[in-house]
């Protein structure tokens, strides 16, 4: 005798079982469901506590300015507005560290001469206009301003390079997720390579949209082949971060390089208004991360004829470089996290398991 499958009465139909996994409504389910709005609402703490620190109270901190000679009108300005005063012998002096993204403007005191960079900050130059202006009136003397490094009608807000990296930030963990999720593995003997693979077409991708597709920025023709290699180059520099994070541990290497890159990294960036207007604190923190270095080295490209871009390079490539080392190191030395292989048929297709539910956290930006 062999089991018919049929149920009792011979109605003929199967007996089917539950799917192994299923949610059930027994007390283990609500407390997971519990932990799992917890995680979620620590997460939504961190991220308003992270931007809220950073940008709600926009004050300059040290800002960069240059002075040719002395005036009474700096000193007075210094007395609202935190300065880091730097000495030029002339006008075309601090023009050219201007240019060179050094300073985000300065005095020159003959001739009462007001130079203000505006791709360096959106703020900046509303706030030393606003103070020059008030010293200037209390003084009785007369003003003149000048603008130099102008956003071009492309990009009149200076908005795009910060749009551009939100989104190769997100691109690069993103990359590194779903080749985790795809292969349930962090790190094999060819991960870094088809990274750098992904990462490039990725760059290129970006690039066209941002640029002979949208207009997003000038000079599409020379500035297309400069920006391609550079967004490349930020998306693999995160893509290695989070394959790292997810080789030590898992899955939740996702949500920390989430963390670590959008929700610590993308507010110390300082934005439109310029590192000068974050507070100390983030002020240094952001130095050693991507996210910064990231949007000076587009930025800079873009608007400051590729002037201060050493620093970028150079924190990025540590971060390549180290990450390509040690996702190498484990994937020979077999030390990696290892999802469970899938074997049972049972359930409904295209459900996917906790650890690919961790590993799609992707969090917009703020």
């Amino acid at each position: 005798m062999h089991a018919s499958g049929k149920a009792p009465g011979g109605s003929g139909a199967e007996q089917v079982s539950p799917a192994k996994g299923s949610g059930g409504s027994g007390p283990a389910s609500w407390i997971r469901l519990v932990i799992g709005l917890l995680i979620a609402l620590v997460l939504a703490s961190i991220m308003a506590t992270t931007y809220i620190t950073a940008d709600h109270a926009v004050v300059a901190h040290n800002l960069p300015w240059g002075q040719v000679g002395s005036s009474p009108l700096t000193t007075t300005v210094g007395k609202s507005v935190s300065l880091q005063v730097h000495q030029y012998a002339s006008e075309s002096d601090l023009v050219q560290a201007a240019n060179e993204s050094k300073i985000y403007g300065g005095f020159v005191a003959p001739g009462n001469t007001l130079i203000l960079s505006e791709a360096a900050s959106l703020r900046a130059p509303g706030v030393m206009t606003a103070a020059y202006e008030k010293a200037a009136k209390q003084s009785g003397q007369k003003l003149q301003v000048k603008e130099i490094n102008k956003f071009p009608a492309q990009d009149p807000e200076g908005a795009v390079p910060g749009i551009v990296l939100i989104v190769l930030l997100i691109a690069g963990y993103l990359g590194a997720t779903f080749a985790m999720m795809r292969t349930k593995t962090t790190a094999r003997h060819h991960r870094v390579a088809a990274l750098l693979g992904y990462s490039v077409v990725a760059g290129l991708v970006i690039d066209l949209i941002a640029g002979p597709i949208l207009g997003g920025y000038p000079d599409i023709g020379r500035n297309f082949w400069l920006l391609w290699p550079i967004f490349a180059f930020i998306a693999f520099a995160i893509a290695l971060v989070a394959a790292t994070l997810q080789t030590l541990i898992g899955p939740m290497g996702t949500l920390l390089t989430v963390i670590l890159i959008v929700f610590i990294g993308n507010p110390s960036t300082g934005s439109g208004n310029g590192v000068a207007f974050l507070p100390p604190f983030w002020q240094a923190l952001g130095a050693v991360l991507p996210p910064r270095n990231g949007l000076y080295l587009i930025r800079n490209t873009l608007y400051f004829g590729g002037n201060d871009i050493t620093t970028p390079i150079i924190v990025l490539s540590i971060y390549v470089v180290i990450g390509a080392a040690l996702v190498l190191f484990f994937s020979w030395g077999h030390l990696h996290w290892k999802g469970k292989k899938e074997t049972d048929t049972t359930g409904p297709p295209g459900v996917i398991g906790p650890d690919e539910q961790i590993a799609t956290a992707a969090i917009p930006p703020g």
